[in-house]
């Protein structure tokens, strides 16, 4: 009796922790939806185009090239990035780095003006930031070689 009754508990106990982790990312999930994550990560590969340009710029590549180029990555992004997996594995992150409470306290925040604003503005300031850290890592490329010199010149011996 005593074994029937702790499988009873176990497999209830799994039930019940198994049913709180399926509304964590349930919740996590709406948060992502609210969040606009998809919209985010379109201005992710976006952000990504100034390096496709200093690619064309490499290649010495007309304007035509250039587009054909750009095409190919906006056709790799929009048909082999698999987005639902990201999505899922993302929900699993954000629920695993809050609490129930704290994802729907952030959808809250989403709703207001202020968050909405912060949504829509996101995708672009995402752009122009990671502009701002490229144009900084290019100006301070020279550093970095000097600092890389020896270092590759130690081990490129061996």
């Amino acid at each position: 009796m005593f074994k029937v009754v702790s499988l009873f508990l176990s497999i209830s106990i799994f039930s019940v922790a198994q049913a709180n982790e399926t509304v964590e990312f349930d919740t996590a999930q709406e948060l992502l939806t609210v969040m606009e994550v998809d919209k985010q990560m379109l201005g992710g590969f976006e952000a990504m185009l100034p390096i496709v340009n200093q690619l064309a710029d490499k290649l010495k590549l007309n304007a035509q090239e250039t587009e054909e180029l750009k095409g190919i990555y906006r056709d790799w992004f929009d048909n082999d990035i698999d987005r639902v997996k990201m999505r899922t594995e993302i929900a699993n992150l954000y629920s695993k780095q809050f609490t129930m409470s704290e994802m729907k306290q952030i959808i809250e925040f989403y709703g207001t003006p202020v968050g909405k604003k912060f949504i829509q503005q996101s995708p672009e300031l995402t752009k122009l930031g990671a502009q701002i850290g490229m144009a900084e890592a290019q100006n301070k490329q020279h550093l970095l070689v000097e600092k890389l010199t020896p270092f590759m010149e130690e081990h490129s011996s061996e």
